[in-house]
């Protein structure tokens, strides 16, 4: 493409850091070095100060390329600095000129020569109790405004059907285009050998109600398969609405540090025992590819795009049936010793580089070949 692609990044601009937002960071590092970008949001000030956001793109686009793109490793610091990048006023003539991708919310008009859009997941739709009025609302508007869209990346197999499904969209302009980890891409965030513990479980998750922690928790202090040395430490910030249905445990077998760095993150992926996913629906569900990706195997929800993981390392449960989780639990810690997670084909799935490629074509026009 010789025109800049527009990326709306809106939701680059809450101060606490979603995985959408690492999600939407990871593919402007890939689709930088493939083509020029100018960086909007489709939100206005006044919107921004209800949202408690920041105002950087209100009525200004920011020229992201190969060359000015930030460098720094970290992403919440990688996302800091690209918001200082100097910035332009938003011209409506020339944008119309280009394509957009819009990243988490479009409007209920075109404004673009060609619009393409990523969808991730329809929990307001499918699970409005786990969610609040505003997102609901939101969402659902964005959502009904898909079909005006001329092609739509969906990152899963699931999601592609929900979207087919709760959507008037054409399912021919619905392509499945897996992302890569949100960790460690090329190299660890904390460098040099680490050993692999026989008394850490890891959970990487918000803390709210979709995410099951409180049936985790319960599983962990009541389980005879869990062995008496193990602490479960759940990483991940505090999110919305109850997460428990009651106070969480007070026991010193279970940790939550809140937020760590991308550096503590790898750390402890590479050190844990085994992690556990129990969500109970996803779109995607990075942390269970960021843990495969770092060599630990995953006790994992069977259930939505959690059952797109097929392959060695992940060990399927039923988050509603602890003896299940049990199970997943005994097989795996009896086959990890001999477990091989083959990098090279999680390298060959999930792909930052193969999506930002498709984007870029789609943007140009290109009929895809990668439809499912």
């Amino acid at each position: 493409m010789n025109t800049p692609l527009y990326v709306e990044v809106t939701a680059l601009l809450p101060r606490h850091f979603t995985g959408i937002g690492r999600f939407i960071a990871r593919l402007l590092i890939e689709l930088a070095e493939q083509t020029p970008l100018r960086l909007t949001a489709t939100i206005d000030r006044d919107t921004a100060a209800r949202w408690n956001v920041r105002t950087t793109l209100c009525g200004r686009d920011i020229p992201l390329t190969a060359a000015n793109r930030p460098r720094t490793t970290d992403l919440r610091t990688w996302v800091d600095e690209l918001l200082a990048l100097p910035s332009e006023p938003h011209n409506p003539a020339h944008a119309r000129q280009c394509s957009m991708l819009y990243t988490y919310l479009r409007p209920p008009t075109r404004h673009y020569r060609r619009e393409l859009a990523i969808v991730y997941d329809f929990t307001p739709i499918l699970l409005p109790q786990f969610q609040d009025e505003h997102t609901r609302r939101n969402f659902a508007a964005s959502f009904r405004a898909l079909p005006l869209c001329d092609t739509i990346f969906a990152i899963s197999e699931a999601t592609k059907r929900d979207a087919t499904l709760l959507t008037t969209a054409n399912p021919a302009s619905i392509w499945v285009q897996y992302p890569g980890p949100s960790q460690c891409v090329h190299d660890h965030a904390h460098p040099g050998p680490l050993r692999r513990r026989d008394d850490l479980i890891v959970v990487v998750a918000t803390l709210e109600p979709r995410k099951n922690a409180q049936f985790v928790l319960d599983w962990f202090l009541h389980s005879r398969v869990v062995p008496p040395q193990m602490k479960l430490c759940w990483v991940g910030p505090p999110g919305w609405m109850p997460a428990w249905g009651q106070p969480p445990p007070i026991s010193d077998r279970v940790l939550f540090p809140g937020v760590v760095s991308d550096a503590a993150l790898c750390r402890l992926y590479r050190e844990a025992t085994f992690t556990i996913y129990p969500s109970l629906y996803e779109g995607f569900g990075f942390p269970v590819l960021d843990s495969l990706w770092h060599g630990c195997p995953v006790a994992c929800s069977y259930n939505s795009a959690l059952m797109e993981f097929q392959t060695p390392g992940v060990y399927y449960f039923d988050p509603g049936d602890a003896s299940t989780l049990d199970e997943a639990c005994r097989q795996l810690l009896a086959e990890r010793e001999a477990l091989v997670i083959a990098n090279h084909d999680l390298r060959q799935r999930f792909s930052w580089s193969a999506l930002a490629q498709a984007v870029r074509r789609a943007a140009g026009g290109e009929v895809l070949a990668c439809a499912s």
